[in-house]
This record gives structure tokens, C-alpha cells and sequence, in this order.
């Protein structure tokens, strides 16, 4: 008996803790987070490529005119006379008229073998090789409505991520993508939404057909299918109180770098298209311990973007439409969202990104009182080092 007590008042703790978590995770937790996160990279890791200096040595045949010395013209002239039996002039006149009656030159063409050195600057393929990256970015966002509530609620959150990635090549094209890390939201005042986030996931892309094979991966168009499971354990500030977990499968199809201008822009070896677009579509489920958070949505996005004529510097502009039904909803939901975002990004070399970031979004629902709209503008800072 004292054994079902506990039982029973162990069944009901938990449904208490339960409800009360429920009753504290924000209904639009989701959306939040993922408003204040990079989408993910659809592009396939194709070969890259490098331009390699080569040097080498060639011999050659050339003719070239040179003088014939004095000694040189008299021992020829010697040998004419000497061959007619006649004796050399005695006087400078004599020996002149001699030179040109019997065509004896003070120049002549030799031919003579040379060589030079030769530098050729050779495009190669490097290797594909698994690689482990470690990168840290950070961003100060100011959010007209921060709460994603009807109301505008403004604030300034401070966000930052820490993460490592591991990047397996997978045959002629393909790669799996291991990503672990950390990431928090700090806001100034609405200070009750902080949160901590432990986020993990594993990616497979498949390069189904390379549209447009290029010289490099810049100038290469390819339609690509990502299969992903994605792990985000939601925490208060401090990793304290849990909140709730997100366990998200999901499947994408993406056509990447289509050429929209018909140039190429970038120097020898890392040639990339001057304006170039992508394109998703993307299907994913959200399981969670908190039966209201599960659902599932369907989104097509779009971008476009533009190298400009400072090096390293890309504008790009872009936007979704994303459909989401709650499966566990009390009394249902079902949420439409609609987002128009405008970036540029600056990359002076490999381990620094700078990006600012303007974006617009509205959210229609058929719960009245978690429709919302707002407008976000930040910049956004990337560090990286790829061992």
C-alpha cells in the first residue's frame, strides 16, 4: 500500500511539474529562437579548388647576329688567298677591298640554343578532406517586439553561440556534418525570456546533380536533398530551470548558386558568380516533452545575393513562407508566417565574418492572441578556426 502512494504521488508530481512547465514555456518559443538564428547552410561541400604556381625550364633555338672579330676575319681571308694561291695585301685598302670581293662579313647569324624559365599559374582541386571547425559568433539585436506578442514590446537582446563542427566528406560530393554547442538570449528588459540553449544536430547533404559544373564550387549550380535531426534543450538563464526539449527531423531540397546575371566575378581559381540565388523547400516535426510545442511545418525560401566590387563584401536579399500545425495544441493552432530579410556580409579571410541584417516578419494564427508582427535589425559577428 505504501508503495502505491508513492506511485501515485510520484505520477502526480510529475503531472504537476509538467503542467507548470507547460504553463511557463512561451507558445512561441520556437519562432523566437529560430528569428534570432543564421538559417542553415544548404551548400554542398563541393571540391574546392586552388591555383598553384609551377615554374620550369626551357630550352630553346634562336639566331641572332653577332660581330665576326678582326683576327677572325683575317685568318678567313688567309685561308681564301691561300686556297687561289694568292698572297695578303700589304696595305689596310687593299685588305678592305679583299674582305668584300670575297664576302668575308664583320657580322654574321648563328644559330644558338638558349633557355628561359617559365611560371604557369595552374587551377587544381584540393583534396577532400574532413575538417573540425570551431567558431563563435555574437549579436546585439534591437527587436521592435521582442515579446512576439499583439503588442510591441521593444527591447535589445544580446545573443551569442559557440560551436563545433565536424565536416565528412561522403564520396565524389556528398558530407555528413556533426554540430555541437551552446547558445544564450539576454535581454535588457524582458529579462524573464532568457534562455540557454544546448543545441545539437547531424546533417547528411546529397549532391542529387550538379545543374551547372563549374570551374569552382562559385561557379557551380547544384540541386541538393538534407536530411537532418536537430536537438535543442531549452534552459532559464544559468541553465536553470529546464524548460523543454525540441527534437526536430527534417528533410530539404535546395537548388544552390543559380546564376541570375550571366557574369562571373573574382580572381583566377576562386571565380564565383556576380548574382546568384537560392532556393528551399523544407519539410521538418517537432517532437517535445511538452505536448503543446509539437508540430509540424512546411517552409519555401528564397534568397538572392550579389558580390559587389569590394572584395570579400556580399549583399543578399530573401525571405520564406512558412506553414506550421500544432499537432497537441489545447483547442488547435495553426500558425502562418511570412519573413522579408536584407543582409550584407563582409569576409576579409577565412576566420572573421561582420554581417548586418535587417528583417520583417509577420505571424498569422488562428489563435488570435499569439499572432504577432515585427521588425529586427542587428549586426552579427563570426569568428571561426577550421583545424
Amino acid at each position: 500500500m505504501r508503495c502505491t502512494f508513492i506511485l501515485l504521488g510520484s505520477i502526480a508530481a510529475l503531472a504537476i511539474y509538467s503542467t507548470a512547465a507547460a504553463a511557463q514555456v512561451d507558445p512561441n518559443l520556437q519562432v523566437r529562437i529560430e528569428n534570432l538564428t543564421p538559417p542553415k547552410d544548404r551548400k554542398p561541400d563541393l571540391p574546392q579548388t586552388e591555383v598553384v604556381t609551377k615554374t620550369r625550364v626551357q630550352t630553346y633555338t634562336t639566331t641572332e647576329t653577332v660581330a665576326v672579330p678582326p683576327a677572325e676575319r683575317r685568318r678567313r681571308l688567309q685561308k681564301v688567298l691561300a686556297e687561289k694561291q694568292l698572297m695578303l695585301p700589304a696595305d689596310a685598302e687593299a685588305v678592305q677591298r679583299a674582305y668584300e670581293t670575297y664576302g668575308i662579313k664583320d657580322h654574321e647569324t648563328r644559330k644558338v640554343q638558349k633557355k628561359k624559365v617559365i611560371t604557369e599559374h595552374v587551377v587544381t582541386t584540393k583534396p577532400r578532406e574532413t575538417t573540425v571547425t570551431a567558431s563563435v559568433s555574437s549579436q546585439s539585436v534591437f527587436d521592435n517586439n521582442a515579446s512576439k506578442t499583439p503588442i510591441h514590446v521593444g527591447d535589445t537582446v544580446f545573443g551569442t553561440t559557440g560551436l563545433l563542427t565536424v565536416n565528412i566528406p561522403v564520396g565524389l560530393a556528398d558530407s555528413f556534418i556533426l554540430q555541437s554547442g551552446v547558445s544564450d538570449q539576454r535581454y535588457a528588459r524582458l529579462f524573464r525570456k532568457n534562455v540557454d540553449i544546448l543545441v545539437n544536430n547531424a546533417t547528411y547533404n546529397q549532391v542529387l546533380n550538379l545543374v551547372v559544373p563549374g570551374k569552382t564550387s562559385g561557379t557551380t549550380t547544384s540541386d541538393v536533398m538534407s536530411y537532418s535531426v536537430a536537438s535543442s534543450t531549452v534552459y532559464g538563464s544559468g541553465f536553470s530551470p529546464y524548460q523543454v526539449e525540441l527534437f526536430t527531423p527534417s528533410v530539404a531540397w535546395a537548388r544552390n548558386n543559380q546564376d541570375l546575371g550571366g557574369t562571373i566575378c573574382g580572381p583566377k581559381g576562386q571565380e564565383t558568380f556576380c548574382v546568384a540565388g537560392t532556393f528551399v523547400a523544407e519539410g521538418e516535426f517537432t517532437f517535445s516533452d511538452i505536448a503543446s510545442q509539437q508540430n509540424f511545418s512546411s517552409r519555401l525560401s528564397g534568397s538572392v545575393t550579389w558580390q559587389t566590387p569590394v572584395t570579400g563584401l556580399t549583399t543578399s536579399a530573401g525571405g520564406y513562407v512558412q506553414g506550421r500545425h500544432f499537432t497537441d495544441f489545447p483547442g488547435g493552432r495553426d500558425d502562418l508566417i511570412l519573413q522579408a530579410s536584407a543582409r550584407a556580409d563582409w569576409t576579409p579571410n577565412s576566420y572573421v565574418q561582420l554581417s548586418g541584417v535587417l528583417q520583417v516578419t509577420q505571424q498569422f494564427s488562428t489563435v488570435k492572441a499569439l499572432e504577432w508582427n515585427g521588425f529586427a535589425a542587428y549586426p552579427y559577428l563570426r569568428l571561426k578556426v577550421t583545424f
